[in-house]
């Protein structure tokens, strides 16, 4: 795989640092970075990188690590796709430069590999998390060669249970990556090095890692977790364990809250450092929790703060027994205890507390819920950060911070926890930086990741521009500069020896003072230099002083004058001669060094010393202002040999006022002038309007210069001889009279005059005097535009309160009704005869008059057109309508007929642009209505059609070359402009053009097709996997979706021809031509193939799979373009213009040529054979047809009475010839039968008038899943059979278990088996099991009371103890079922499936919605269908398997599966059959094109006997309809009739057609049913009122319970509905509760009443034995055993044990002391074999 780098070199200077800048792409997203000596690693998706850390050049191939064929499940799992490697770790391992890798793929696998990427180990293990969102943290510690992991569990696959939460796991090559125990194979063991939680909590409790250190005794990770299982909120926790125990993680785990400012921030990123007293502090980012912008920086003491907080914990519970011990996520609960003496011989800041902690008498572990509130140093609200590093770096600390928008900031850091900031610098993703930021001390250079870009910045450059020592530490901001004494060159760190490089400014030499500090750039001048002190010249050497700047130096040498001074010449004109111009300010800055030379070591340096340039100054008063120079005649020197003067020249204005002057006329300005001046002088407006001034020192201006919009603009009057400034320049400013707004404005300029509320010029005026002057004026006004009908409100905002009566106010000379009058006046448009602009005038009464500045425009409005002119009515489309000003006055409202149009913000004057509502279908004018007065309509109208509907997509499969014919069927696609059909995968898509042309429509335009075909797919790649594949197919309605993604396109490889490399040529005889391709129709029909012979087309006959026929054409046509999918095509009609042409088959796109066709005809053929021969040949030929004739006849007699003995409706396999030639001459007839495209649909011999072209219809909405076959006699058997049997439910073993475990139970292997035996024996140990059961009640475990009922189901008194609740009773009840015979459950359930077939029976009966599981006779109101439904009863005759026929009655509003269930219900009388297993052959009367409602009976045509047979005897049909999803059955949702008088009523009249069921049902229960007295011996025989509410509710449970024992319609909403009232009415009736629903003592209020005169003291539960014939302990103990249910039940208990081991133990001890040894041994060898258990099983009872 190749990437494309981006690298990017440039130089940034700040806060004048130059900063070096590298950066490069890697195009995928950068995970962890790693520096090693030269080379940094980058860890980027799929990739790790090795870079040049100087360059960022890559110096290496790249590792590929991904993507991989995987599954995030499993690593043998079907269906691998390709999925992406993320990094988890990147850590060195050791000084051999080694890395360590670990990443999400194989389920979070880790490897090592060197430095070259050559893999120096694998591990199979999964030890990460596998995917890229949940956190894994990894801590080396190097001395015992061992790693710890952090990982947060992920329940996604089968192997994450194996992955501790926190492990220790050796880096050995002989057990690399094993968790580290005292056994040294590869089991887990309960004391290795590792900590798990709860399996019941490890799915939900969940902690993600951030960072990980250690000490000399312990290990810590930082968290984010809830503080424990009962609470949401996520905190940050520290985590301490021992580091150096052989005893287990949990032994001395403990954690506590970490706090920064408080509980509402978490901690993002952690950094360990050493303080100044060899302290550790721990320095921790924190944001907001709720993800909001903010930073918090905390820091805390490990020892002092973080290790005393733990100790003082621990105190609080061993020493004072004070409070829980808590992590009840790692086990449960328990108080603290206090224990005299723990602490004993422990000091307070002792550093290592671990063997006081780790002792079995101690509960463990323990949390702390105190948190340790850190110092808060560092808080920003403005910023959110995502990464923290510190370095130490010389005497100082650097502080490095990321930031999300990409922000890297740079400070020094001091342990008064203060922070100083250098530099922030902006990185060009602007991505949140990643939190690993290297420093390279070396290079003084930072590497940093942001997005996929990885960059350097480095400061090492910026150190060399600094000659001095001083210049060095004193003048430069760059913290990474020192000045190196053996060098003397200002360098970072690392290039300097140790021990000579400094920071301390006070061991420079200083340039005390300069005289003079700036001299003339023309003339050489000696300079005085004072130092505060001067070093030795070495043999040769002299000092010399170097000016410099950036662009040239010069240097000249330096006499020494005493022991720290110096003087030394300026170079003479060198600047001058250098052709350096100096610009600013007439002087030039240069840096003044002093050296020794020639060794050019820097002494002293001063940033700036000034040469300044005399002839730069233009004239005498600038000259005269710089010290040294001097005004000589004409020109300023350095030095004058000409008589200098004393004063310059200078002029001013006589009159003040003239500093203001009109824009745009011509002026006069007096001047006076002092000193001499000589003639010809020139005035200038902004020295660019030069004019003359005459004798009488006047200046005339011609033309003032032009204002805009902004009065009051500087001008400088300036005066020149001979182009030689004179004097200083006048400030003057101009103005435009009409650009005042106030009176007081215009009136204090003398040309200007306020005259009706604005200024104009004097001479302009039509005033006599100045109007009366207001500090009023006209702000804005709204709306801009006015329609000429008028009635716009119009708002104009003044500047203040009016205190003045308004008399009249015009817009553009119209008059508007004055409406209100305060700071904003609104007045009410007039009528305009035309289009005008002006600007709107008011008059108030005291004669002021407002003018606006801004003009006001009444216009004209008109419609063009809108598009589109055909729309959807289901609304949401967007109409732009376009018009001459349409955006004018205050409101512009759209109208569709009577329905308006939603109208949206407009940017374009002259459109109007609207969203439609939900309008009907049908033409409607389109109305534009303006501020309710103004109406436009241009008489064009709009078509509102219903919504384009597909109905079918066909065919959805193609060959990989495209090409394929595709039909779009559906309705109303007229009203589309523009259909787009794209195909697309991954980055692949490929999108088509429909325009309404290609749209074909009937039925007055309901009806519509188009057609197009497909593109081909690329050819396989990297990026596009190889065919067969699928392809997303989407629809494109008007840029809106109707067929989304979820549709697939299936391309296969395209067809293969057997094509000779040298093509045959054949001659033409008229026959048919045969053309064999294999796996033609998979992805073809006729409309894709062609065959052309030169360039006439071979007419096509047959299509089969194996090949076509066509019929060749009599002759060639010569020079005829051949015509291909409606497309031209040159080609060669002949082969070189002969009579053989070309045969050319095209199969979509693909063109093959498969050989010649000869039209030249042999000259002897005419006269091959004489008269006689083709006599005797046509004899012969009709003496053989006879021949045939007669033996067909004579098998088509025998064929059909071998028919007529047949009943199977097995359809007819036709026989395909077997083509062995290619293709050939040889015509259809003889080449034999050829399938249609479209494979014919088999039928019975018996029905073909009726059934022949019909097709099987199959039910695609309920399916019910049976493991089970219950027939074990066949139909005719259970005919002749009068065995007891029941019709609606089952009692088989693995049907009445799902009385317990109510879902369904998923098993896999189990290898427990051998471990739960001996559990088993174990809990058939009396004393052990009555701690257990009493455990079991202390702890109230529902469900382990289903498991231990369900194991002991053979022996009922071990469950006595348990309490007599309903959920204990109904397991009882259950477990007394489980080993009675199949007589004696016969005679059970025999009344409760006589109730659900009455049940049944009654909701067949009546209409039932199908999909809205609703049921017009229900008696529950949450299933009952209130809708008056038009239906018919009809009679069906069925023929099942030809054995047996019976009249069925149905409704005609059934659909298809619910005949299938009612036939269903009337066999299961006979023998087992479900759903699925049967199907229908019933013709279709006609194709429904709505889609929208499910199909019924009524749409069929019933004229015969239904044929139904269980699919298993058609082996040769494969069904491959596709599932319609329909809108309705028998009514919406939104129709349903929710009057609850009516479906009171209704539930009333079905609950009274069952009422005579329902008394026998509760007569029969109260004459007691057996198996039913599972509690009389805990039920004291007095109380005889609470044995029989415990037997109605024992009932009324099991009946709730009956749809689990249904063998059909187990799953049906409205028989579990009425179930559940009959249940409930139940216990009403007898009072075994005190609240029901209104509901229940509506529709049973009589039958309470009707069976009131119940004794319940009377009753008595039948004797009977509890089993027949009870089989022996060896016998049971084998049959529980071998049930995988029965061993997973013994696991749960098992489980449950060792969370209890400690209370059970304790009472075994406690009262069977002598049993204590025996129970602890077989429990040892349990844990010995669950440890060895290498695979595990998830199973799932509830």
């Amino acid at each position: 795989m190749y990437y494309i780098l981006l690298v990017s070199y440039f130089l940034l200077t700040i806060n004048g640092i130059s900063i070096d800048t590298i950066e490069k792409d890697l195009n995928n997203s950068i995970e962890k970075i790693l520096l090693i000596n030269n080379n940094l690693f980058v860890g980027a998706i799929n990739s790790l990188h090795r870079l040049s850390s100087k360059t960022l050049n890559q110096n290496l191939f790249s590792l590929k690590l991904g993507p991989q064929l995987d599954h995030s499940f499993c690593r043998t799992c079907i269906d691998p796709r390709q999925i992406d490697y993320h990094f988890k770790t990147l850590l060195l391992m050791n000084k051999d430069n080694h890395l360590l890798l670990c990443g999400t793929l194989s389920q979070g696998v880790c490897q090592i590999v060197d430095e070259n990427f050559n893999i120096i180990i694998n591990s199979s293990l999964p030890i990460v998390a596998n995917d890229p969102i949940n956190s894994t943290i990894g801590l080396i510690i190097q001395e015992q060669n061992l790693i710890y992991f952090g990982v947060t569990y992920k329940n996604e696959g089968i192997y994450r249970w194996k992955i501790p939460n926190i492990s220790g796991r050796s880096l050995n090559s002989t057990n690399f990556m094993k968790i580290l125990s005292s056994n040294d194979d590869e089991t887990i063991y309960r004391d290795d090095l590792s900590l798990r939680f709860m399996p019941r909590q490890q799915t939900t409790f969940i902690i993600q890692y951030i960072h990980s250190f250690y000490t000399e005794n312990y290990v810590y990770f930082v968290t984010n977790q809830p503080n424990d299982i009962d609470q949401t909120n996520i905190i940050t926790k520290i985590i301490r364990f021992c580091r150096n125990s052989s005893n287990s993680i949990i032994r001395s785990y403990t954690e506590i809250p970490l706090v920064c400012l408080n509980s509402d921030w978490i901690i993002k990123s952690v950094q360990i450092i050493i303080d100044n007293n060899n302290q550790m502090i721990l320095i921790g980012l924190f944001i907001k929790r709720s993800g909001s912008t903010g930073t918090n920086i905390c820091s805390w003491k490990v020892h002092n703060d973080i290790d005393k907080a733990f100790q003082d914990n621990y105190k609080n519970c061993y020493t004072m027994g004070i409070g829980q011990r808590g992590l009840s996520f790692i086990k449960p609960n328990e108080a603290c205890r206090k224990v005299e003496g723990w602490s004993k011989g422990m000091t307070t800041n002792d550093n290592n507390i671990c063997p006081w902690i780790i002792s079995d008498r101690l509960p463990y572990p323990v949390g702390g819920v105190i948190p340790i509130v850190g110092r808060l140093f560092y808080e920003n609200s403005f910023e959110s950060s995502s990464a923290l590093q510190l370095y130490p770096f010389g005497s100082s600390t650097l502080f490095l911070q990321g930031l999300t928008n990409g922000t890297f900031k740079l400070g020094t850091f001091d342990f008064t926890l203060n922070i100083n900031w250098k530099y922030s610098y902006q990185l060009s993703t602007q991505l949140a930086i990643l939190s690993d930021i290297l420093f390279d001390n070396r290079t003084a250079s930072f590497f940093l990741a942001s997005g996929s870009k990885i960059y350097r910045l480095s400061f090492a450059g910026d150190c060399a521009s600094h000659l001095s020592c001083d210049e060095c530490l004193s003048s430069s901001n760059n913290v990474f500069c020192g000045w190196c004494s053996t060098t003397e060159r200002c360098s970072v760190l690392n290039d300097c020896p140790s021990n000579n490089w400094q920071q301390e400014n006070n061991q420079c030499i200083h340039i005390i003072n300069v005289q003079p500090l700036n001299t003339s750039i023309d003339q050489s001048q000696w300079i005085n230099l004072t130092l505060s002190k001067l070093p030795q010249l070495e043999r040769n050497e002299i000092y010399q002083c170097i000016f410099a700047d950036k662009t040239m130096s010069a240097s000249t040498q330096a006499i020494k004058l005493d022991y720290n001074r110096l003087s030394c010449p300026t170079p003479s004109n060198h600047f001058r001669k250098e052709n350096v111009h100096i610009q600013i300010g007439n002087e030039s800055k240069v840096r003044l060094s002093i050296v020794k030379w020639p060794s050019n070591t820097s002494i002293a340096t001063i940033p700036e010393f000034i040469f300044y340039d005399c002839s730069s100054y233009s004239s005498c008063e600038s000259c005269r202002s710089q010290k040294g120079c001097q005004w000589c005649s004409d020109r300023c020197l350095s030095e004058c040999t000409e008589k200098t003067i004393k004063q310059c020249p200078s002029f001013n204005l006589i009159d003040n006022s003239n500093i203001f002057i009109e824009s745009g006329k011509s002026i006069d300005i007096p001047l006076k002038f002092y000193n001499t001046i000589k003639s010809s002088l020139e005035c200038r407006l902004n020295e660019t309007m030069a004019e003359f001034i005459d004798e009488n020192n006047v200046c005339h201006i011609s033309k003032t210069p032009e204002l805009i919009n902004e009065n009051d603009q500087i001008i400088y009057l300036s005066l020149y001889e001979n182009n030689i400034s004179i004097g200083s320049s006048i400030k003057m400013f101009i103005y435009r009279c009409d650009l005042y707004d106030s009176c007081d404005e215009c009136q204090s300029r003398l040309t200007c005059s306020w005259c009706q509320g604005k200024c104009i010029t004097r001479t302009d005026s039509q005033c006599l005097t100045n109007s009366p002057c207001t500090s009023l004026k006209i702000k804005d006004f709204s709306p801009k535009k006015l329609p000429l009908y008028g009635e716009t409100l119009v708002t104009i905002y003044l500047n203040e309160l009016i205190t003045d009566e308004v008399l009249e106010i015009t817009l553009a000379d119209i008059p508007c009704l004055n409406i209100k009058s305060t700071r904003r006046i609104e007045c009410q448009s007039k009528k305009s005869d035309s289009s005008r602009l002006g600007p709107i005038k008011i008059h108030f009464k005291n004669s002021i008059i407002l003018f606006s500045k801004e003009y006001i425009q009444y216009c004209q409005s008109s419609l063009i057109s809108f598009n589109p002119m055909i729309v959807y009515e289901f609304g949401g489309q967007i109409l732009h309508i376009t018009g001459n000003n349409l955006i004018i006055g205050n409101q512009q409202r759209v109208f569709i007929g009577n329905f308006q149009c939603i109208t949206i913000k407009q940017t374009i004057t002259n459109v109007l642009t609207c969203r439609l509502p939900l309008i009907l279908s049908g033409s409607y004018n389109v109305t534009v209505i303006i501020d309710n007065k103004t109406v436009l309509n241009n008489g064009f109208t709009l078509k509102i059609t219903p919504q384009p509907l597909v109905e079918d997509i066909n065919p959805k499969i193609s060959f990989a070359s495209g090409g394929r014919l595709v039909t779009v069927r559906g309705m109303y696609f007229t009203s589309v402009q523009l259909i787009t059909v794209e195909f697309s995968y991954k980055k692949w898509n490929a999108k088509l053009k429909i325009t309404s042309n290609n749209i074909i429509s009937t039925n007055n335009d309901m009806k519509s097709l188009f057609s197009f075909r497909t593109p081909g797919i690329p050819s396989p790649s990297n990026e596009f996997s190889s065919p067969p594949i699928d392809v997303d197919f989407s629809l494109y309605f008007d840029n809106t979706i109707l067929s989304s993604n979820s549709t697939q396109f299936h391309y296969i490889p395209d067809v293969l021809l057997n094509v000779s490399s040298k093509l045959p040529i054949l001659p033409y005889t008229g026959e048919e031509l045969k053309l064999q391709v294999e796996n033609l129709t998979e992805a073809a029909s006729m409309a894709d193939i062609q065959l052309f012979v030169g360039c006439a087309e071979c007419k096509l006959r047959t299509f089969t799979s194996k090949g076509i026929t066509c019929q060749p054409p009599t002759k060639l046509i010569t020079n005829t373009p051949l015509i291909l999918h409606n497309q031209l095509d040159e080609v060669a009609c002949t082969l070189q213009n002969s009579s053989v042409g070309p045969i050319r088959f095209h199969i979509g796109f693909r063109e093959y040529v498969i050989g010649y066709l000869s039209y030249i005809r042999s000259p002897s053929s005419s006269s091959r054979y004489s008269v006689s021969t083709i006599i005797y040949l046509s004899l012969a030929s009709c003496l053989l047809t006879i021949a045939l004739l007669t033996l067909g006849l004579c098998l088509y007699i025998k064929l059909r009475k071998s028919r007529e003995k047949l009943s199977s409706l097995s359809p007819i396999k036709s026989i395909e010839q077997d083509e062995k030639a290619f293709w050939s001459t040889t015509t259809s007839a003889i080449a034999g039968p050829y399938y249609q495209v479209y494979e014919q649909i088999p039928s019975s011999s018996s029905h073909q008038n009726t059934l022949a072209r019909a097709p099987l219809l199959f039910c695609p909405y309920h399916h019910h899943h049976y493991k089970q076959e219950y027939s074990t006699l066949s139909l005719m058997q259970q005919l002749e059979s009068k065995a007891p049997y029941l019709t609606n439910l089952s009692i088989e073993h693995e049907q009445l278990k799902k009385l317990i475990f109510t879902s369904d139970n998923t098993y896999n292997f189990s290898n427990r088996r051998q471990s739960m035996e001996l559990f088993y024996d174990l809990l058939g140990m009396t004393p052990f099991s009555e701690a257990f059961i009493d455990q079991l009640v202390v702890n109230d475990c529902h469900d382990l009371f289903k498991y231990y009922g369900y194991i002991f189901r053979y022996n009922p008194l071990n469950l006595k103890s348990f309490p007599l609740t309903q959920e204990i009773l109904i397991v009882k009840l259950v477990s007394t079922f489980l080993f009675q015979s199949k007589n004696n459950l016969y005679e059970l359930f025999y009344i409760f499936d006589k109730l659900i077939n009455s049940l049944i029976d009654l909701i067949d009966s009546g209409p039932c919605d199908q999909l809205l599981n609703r049921s017009a006779n229900s008696i529950s109101s949450s299933t009952l269908l209130s809708n008056n439904i038009d239906y018919n009863c009809l009679e069906l005759l069925i023929n099942y398997e030809n054995l047996l026929s019976f009249q069925l009655p149905v409704l005609d509003c059934d659909t298809i599966d619910q005949i299938k269930e009612k036939i269903v219900h009337h066999l299961n009388s006979y023998e087992r059959t479900f759903h699925e297993q049967i199907d229908l052959m019933i013709p279709l009367s006609n194709v429904c094109s709505c889609t929208n409602q499910m199909p019924v009976l009524k749409q069929y045509s019933i004229n015969s006997t239904i044929l139904c047979r269980k699919k298993s005897a058609w082996n040769n049909f494969s069904d491959k309809t596709e599932k319609n999803l329909f809108m309705y059955h028998l009514c919406r949702e939104n129709q349903l009739i929710k009057d609850k008088y009516l479906i009171t009523e209704n539930l009333r009249a079905n609950k009274k057609r069952l009422q005579k069921v329902l008394n026998n049902f509760y007569e029969e229960i109260l004459n007691g049913l057996k198996f039913f007295s599972v509690w009389e011996k805990q039920i004291d025989d007095k109380n005889q009122k609470d044995s029989f509410q415990k037997y109605i509710q024992l009932v009324s449970d099991l009946i709730r319970r009956l749809n689990t024992l249904m063998i059909c319609r187990s799953t049906c909403p409205i028989i579990q509905s009425c179930l559940n009232v009959i249940a409930d009415g139940l216990e009403f009736i007898f009072q075994t509760k005190n609240e029901f629903s209104p509901e229940i003592e509506l529709l049973f209020e009589d039958d309470r009443k009707y069976f009131s005169s119940f004794d319940t003291n009377l009753f008595k539960v039948p004797p009977c034995s509890l089993i027949d014939s009870l089989p022996s302990s060896l016998d049971i103990r084998s049959l529980i055993l071998d049930d995988h249910t029965a061993i997973e039940c013994l696991f749960k208990l098992y489980q449950f044990y060792e969370l209890h081991s400690e209370p059970i133990n304790q009472h075994i001890g406690e009262n069977h002391v002598s049993v204590l040894l025996p129970v602890h041994h077989l429990l040892v060898q349990i844990r010995q074999l669950i440890n060895s258990d290498t695979m595990r099983t998830t199973t799932t009872i509830i």
